[in-house]
């Protein structure tokens, strides 16, 4: 009786949170799916009609709409890739017995901590712009012509940004994962004849799939709301050239007014995320249940 009585008494102090985050999460996707319902466009206050399913087939015949997609998709991967390939290295090179060890690991995780908008600020202002930017004097430097990064190259360098961002985050899990690695089997490969290479492909890599998983998605579930780096840097543009699914969602609602075909290209986004996650969640499982 008190062991159900403490139960009960725990579920109704939790209550109020619960239904806050309820609240929370609820309301907005039930206004954002009424409004993807509607005509609601902020130039024309006040008339509103309901016209079903029709911001959604504009959304989605939207020609900005597949470049959009497929700039998320060449995100997220290119970002998956650098960050998960480049971790490991840093985690090698961290996990070895070095001068300064503490304070090379500070400097390494430091990036993850620098905000998104004032991270793609240093790098458009004080690494990519082609006149003035560190790369354009190394160039220069070199005997070679700037490179605009941001006009002639813009996924590439938003991708390169947003990298740099995550890849603490990725050094930081699988150094912990590499920490736990029990180094007398390390030690028993190498009296076998075992060379680097062969031991960690053999003995390192697979003792790292959990943690790669966990990293991939968690990172992927970020990555597909990436925003700010894109609109501090390059708008979108050169036309639709570094435009994803989350930014194509801010132009319909705010650049054009478009609160309605906005709304419906949210859900879209929701609902993309959601298989995303979910595809994610039963690999990944499947993977730590091995």
């Amino acid at each position: 009786m008190a062991t159900q009585h403490s139960r009960s008494a725990a579920r109704l102090m939790i209550s109020p949170a619960v239904i806050l985050l309820l609240g929370w999460m609820l309301i907005p996707l039930a206004l954002t799916l009424y409004f993807s319902f509607l005509r609601y466009n902020l130039l024309m206050p006040g008339t509103n009609p309901f016209v079903g399913l029709e911001n959604y087939s504009y959304f989605l015949s939207d020609p900005a709409f597949t470049a959009a997609m497929v700039n998320t998709l060449l995100l997220v991967g290119g970002v998956l890739v650098i960050t998960v390939v480049g971790g490991i290295l840093l985690a090698l090179l961290l996990d070895q017995d070095i001068w300064g060890q503490g304070v090379v690991r500070i400097l390494v995780i430091a990036p993850f901590f620098v905000m998104p908008t004032v991270s793609a600020l240093v790098w458009k202002n004080m690494f990519m712009n082609p006149v003035n930017g560190l790369f354009a004097h190394l160039a220069e430097f070199l005997g070679l012509s700037a490179f605009d990064f941001l006009s002639q190259a813009p996924l590439a360098s938003i991708i390169g940004i947003v990298s740099w961002q995550w890849l603490p985050f990725a050094t930081l899990i699988l150094l912990t994962a590499m920490q736990s690695l029990d180094s007398e089997q390390l030690e028993a490969a190498e009296m076998d004849g075992a060379g680097p290479l062969s031991r960690f492909w053999f003995i390192m890599l697979p003792h790292l799939a959990r943690a790669i998983t966990v990293v991939v998605l968690i990172q992927t579930i970020f990555l597909l709301s990436v925003f700010a780096e894109i609109l501090v840097t390059t708008n979108g543009g050169p036309g639709t050239a570094s435009t994803n699914l989350t930014y194509l969602v801010y132009a319909e609602s705010l650049l054009r007014f478009d609160v309605g075909t906005g709304s419906a290209g949210g859900v879209v986004a929701i609902i993309l995320a959601n298989i995303v996650a979910i595809f994610l969640m039963r690999m990944i499982g499947k993977n730590l249940d091995a």
